[in-house]
């Protein structure tokens, strides 16, 4: 509702007020000419009672229209800011899209690799020395399981020994149980040949220093390998395992 309609909706209540102010009028100049009054003194009665009502009407619309309509647009203003959509859904604010996450790069994909080779390799490690701990510790002194161990960790690193190396002298072993040991730990590790293991196995160890690589090789497995203190095995977890009770 905007004013020219409210302007426009004054006509019907100024017809009405005239009709009735006419009714009025001509009702009260009866009266007056009825109470023995003359003609002109009844019109001029009519003139006043017409006046006062078009007055009264002026004043009530003008405290009307100053108050009362103002008061109802602003209630048809709200009624309609407030009003709901057509399909009666309401309007959610406008929300982000998540963004997907970023592709990791292809060094982080690498570098991600070899961590996980790493230690995956350092595992491995740390078990064979457990088991070298446990099948050649009683026999050698801390100094020389000490060494093993290092030369073990080089050997798995695919290093070369070092050439001063001082080799370990071992008690109670006998040749076989540490030619089984060689064999173990390259078929654990599963670095080239199992005979290519020979030459660590004459440098570490003092007590193969003078064999012939060639009759190393030909003992590095033996098939009743369980005489032995240390026999042949290709599951050093599952052999550790046993070990250990």
């Amino acid at each position: 509702m905007d004013e020219k309609k409210i302007s426009n909706s004054q006509i019907i209540p100024l017809a009405i007020v005239t009709v009735v102010s006419l009714m009025v009028a001509t009702l009260i100049r009866l009266i007056t000419l009825a109470s023995g009054a003359d003609s002109g003194t009844a019109n001029l009665v009519f003139v006043i009672v017409m006046g006062a009502c078009v007055v009264l009407y002026l004043v009530v619309w003008a405290i009307v229209g100053e108050s009362f309509i103002p008061w109802i647009m602003k209630k048809f203003t709200k009624t309609e800011t407030a009003a709901p959509t057509a399909d009666n859904t309401p309007v959610l604010p406008a929300t982000e899209e998540p963004s997907e996450p970023a592709m990791p790069t292809i060094a982080a994909i690498k570098e991600k690799a070899e961590m996980q080779y790493a230690a995956k390799r350092a595992e491995k490690l740390r078990i064979f020395h457990e088991y070298t701990h446990m099948v050649v510790g009683p026999y050698v002194s801390a100094e020389g399981l000490e060494l093993l161990c290092d030369c073990i960790a080089r050997y798995a690193q695919e290093e070369t020994l070092p050439d001063d190396l001082t080799p370990i002298r071992t008690e109670k072993l006998s040749n076989f149980d540490l030619f089984h040991f060689g064999w173990n730990m390259a078929e654990y590790f599963g670095i080239g040949r199992k005979y290519e293991v020979v030459p660590w196995l004459q440098k570490v160890f003092t007590n193969l220093k003078e064999l012939e690589p060639s009759y190393i090789k030909g003992k590095l497995y033996t098939s009743e390998t369980k005489r032995y203190i240390i026999p042949n095995t290709n599951n050093i977890p599952a052999y550790l395992a046993g070990l250990k009770g």
